[in-house]
């Protein structure tokens, strides 16, 4: 299913991060997961958590690039 240890790890991030915003009850957009990984890293002591975490916000990036190109909706409210 994943093609490498640090993919896995970085979906595993974004879920965390998915997570805390629910129990928040916070609206979860692209920017409210970008912003929540943000906070991630700021709080992070190991390099390979930070390394995770950094993959995690390029992947919503790119996510939010790709919905910005080709028009779809590019974000998701709970």
């Amino acid at each position: 299913m994943y093609e490498n240890q640090e993919k896995k790890l970085s979906d595993t991030i974004i879920g965390e991060a998915i997570l805390e915003l629910l129990d928040e009850r916070t609206s979860i957009t692209n920017a409210m997961l970008l912003l929540k990984l943000q906070t991630f890293l700021i709080a992070a002591d190991e390099t390979w958590r930070k390394t995770a975490i950094r993959d995690a916000i390029r992947s919503v990036q790119a996510v939010v690039l790709e919905g910005n190109t080709t028009g779809a909706q590019s974000s998701v409210t709970h």
